[in-house]
């Protein structure tokens, strides 16, 4: 078993998903951002608002069929592989050949050992950020379950029961074997709305994810992935993590006049907060990942996923 939650999780995305976060990381980009921004400025003297959402729709999921096509006729772990070193290198992490498992397990952990540091010196740094005083990543995982449920606490009534009942009509999708054991291991009688909100509220999200991996396993990832769906899509935010705003409010405030900076100071800048930007899309998307350890990676795939890295990064 794995003692990296990101490797597991890692492990059980499917490529669409992989390629969804390599497009999100693409786009935080300061300098091609503040360019779109002017652009936009310019373009929507003769393009209405509507219009110019749906050209970035089709532009966002160009970009993610772009990823999948790379990956025809190669490893189904090759996208994995990109992210994997896209997060390495953005946290100065350099290793040479991967040679077995636990290497591979070490490299993690010392990945997740870095972003751990930065959460705790970036939340101290931002007065509006929640401080993370935690050591390990079970606590930088707790202390994003604790953001969701302070956002989704914060949300109208009518917005929390929409996302309540997707909750509901994913769990009632089970078989009745996988349901029977949620609710008996969660201590409820019925999937409902109410019975969801008491779990959300009342402590019991934390429970489902303590340690590595997920207490009741998948049905705690269905409840996890619609509480981020549902909060992303009210709020606007399109990281693949939808509730962390860390990324996407200093992206919308430097983009605002950077431009004029980018002109008189060259492209040092740019790449100074780039690389500030994508470690915390590092940080959220390495934990949202990491909530897909409901269940443990086989040998085989972690075999694939090496084999792949040493064909692709080879020195």
């Amino acid at each position: 078993m794995n003692k990296s939650s990101f490797l597991s999780g890692l492990m059980n995305n499917k490529p669409k998903n992989i390629s969804e976060y390599l497009t999100g990381w693409d786009d935080l980009n300061i300098l091609f951002k503040s360019m779109g921004k002017t652009w936009g400025f310019i373009s929507g003297i003769w393009t209405s608002k509507s219009e110019r959402k749906h050209h970035q729709t089709k532009s966002y999921i160009d970009k993610v069929n772009g990823y999948l096509d790379k990956t025809v006729n190669e490893s189904k772990f090759n996208l994995h592989v990109i992210l994997y070193k896209r997060f390495a290198d953005i946290f100065d992490i350099e290793h040479g050949a991967i040679s077995s498992q636990k290497e591979l397990d070490d490299h993690f952990i010392d990945l997740e050992s870095k972003i751990i540091d930065f959460q705790k010196k970036i939340s101290h740094e931002k007065d509006k950020m929640k401080n993370f005083n935690g050591n390990t990543f079970a606590d930088l995982r707790k202390y994003f379950l604790e953001i969701m449920i302070d956002q989704f606490k914060d949300l109208e009534n009518t917005e929390q029961q929409k996302i309540l009942e997707e909750m509901v009509n994913k769990l009632n999708s089970l078989s009745s074997e996988e349901l029977n054991e949620f609710k008996k291991k969660m201590n409820i009688n019925d999937i409902t709305n109410e019975s969801m909100k008491k779990i959300l509220i009342g402590g019991g999200l934390y429970s489902m994810f303590a340690g590595t991996v997920g207490l009741v396993g998948f049905p705690a990832y269905i409840i996890l992935t619609s509480l981020i769906g549902g909060i992303s899509s009210f709020i606007g935010i399109s990281l693949p993590f939808g509730v962390y705003t860390g990324a996407t409010s200093m992206m919308a405030f430097l983009s605002s006049w950077f431009w004029p900076i980018i002109l008189a100071g060259g492209l040092f800048f740019g790449n100074k907060y780039t690389n500030k930007l994508r470690k915390i899309f590092t940080v959220a998307s390495m934990v949202s990942i990491s909530f897909q350890s409901y269940k443990d990676t086989n040998i085989e795939n972690i075999n694939e996923f090496i084999k792949t890295y040493n064909l692709e990064f080879k020195d």
